[in-house]
């Protein structure tokens, strides 16, 4: 139990505090996010009027369902973006680690599960941080200019987050969606980083982070949400729409997800000899 402690410290401090700049900089991005949706309600004079949860559900708007090869496809920033970060943000830490300092406790220790499981912990860190910091950023502006609340001001839900009119007038699930965006976008994040670290002990760092960006494609072009890309949006879900998914199907995708990739991961790493770089996913 006293080396598990001590690994989770140990990568808390290295793999998220001396990463800080990383974090700084998806809250740089979030700020521009919200800045954006400020600049829109001030347009529209809806400043003083918004919510929250009118923030977080233009946030998670992502796009509606690409229904023929004419539809224009015009991926949402917010929707790619943050996401990308957050891959970057768990980057190459455990492959970095394990080639330094991190190697030498392995070696000495030999216990390769508790530094997997300890580096499985960090990347859920990582997410619920990132998370974190959106929310901050969401309470501050909500505090400053707006209402901190759940409800949904249907207006500026229609006029600035885009919205159908005829779908949000009687839409008695705006709350809960909201709710819902937020606690399955964090899950499926983790889920997200969990597949980059499993993939890029396996294939190496690079293929991770491609295997993000191919995530968050396939949910874009997927009718289905079980390809998870399509928990972020909330366009696309059936409390929004008669002709959305159900998130059920994305949580049940997501857990199945989190729990190959620790197992997967493990056995890679298990097989991997610490001594010979040519095991080293570098």
């Amino acid at each position: 139990m006293k080396n598990v402690i001590f690994q989770i410290k140990y990568d808390f401090i290295n793999g998220i505090v001396h990463q800080w700049k990383k974090f700084l900089l998806i809250a740089v991005v979030y700020a521009v996010l919200i800045t954006d949706f400020l600049v829109r309600c001030k347009t529209k004079h809806f400043m003083g009027q918004y919510t929250s949860s009118d923030i977080i559900l233009y946030i998670f708007r992502g796009m509606r369902w690409i229904v023929d090869v004419q539809t224009d496809i015009n991926i949402p920033t917010a929707y790619i973006l943050p996401n990308i970060l957050i891959g970057f943000a768990i980057g190459n830490y455990p492959f970095k680690d394990i080639n330094g300092y991190g190697g030498m406790v392995l070696m000495r220790a030999g216990k390769k599960l508790v530094w997997w499981l300890s580096k499985c912990i960090w990347a859920v860190f990582t997410a619920c941080i990132c998370y974190g910091i959106l929310i901050l950023e969401i309470a501050g502006v909500s505090l400053a200019g707006g209402r901190l609340s759940l409800q949904v001001n249907k207006q500026v839900c229609i006029s600035i987050d885009g919205y159908d009119k005829t779908l949000i007038k009687n839409n008695p699930n705006l709350t809960r969606l909201t709710v819902y965006m937020i606690i399955v976008g964090l899950l499926t994040t983790i889920a997200i980083c969990l597949i980059q670290i499993c993939v890029s002990q396996i294939m190496g760092p690079i293929i991770g982070y491609i295997a993000v960006v191919v995530i968050l494609i396939m949910g874009v072009f997927f009718r289905s949400f079980l390809f998870i890309g399509n928990g972020f949006m909330a366009l696309r879900n059936i409390m929004y729409t008669p002709e959305g998914g159900s998130l059920t199907l994305t949580v049940i995708a997501d857990i199945v997800l989190i729990v190959v990739s620790v197992i997967a991961g493990y056995a890679s790493f298990r097989q991997m000899d610490i001594l010979k770089k040519s095991d080293w996913r570098v």
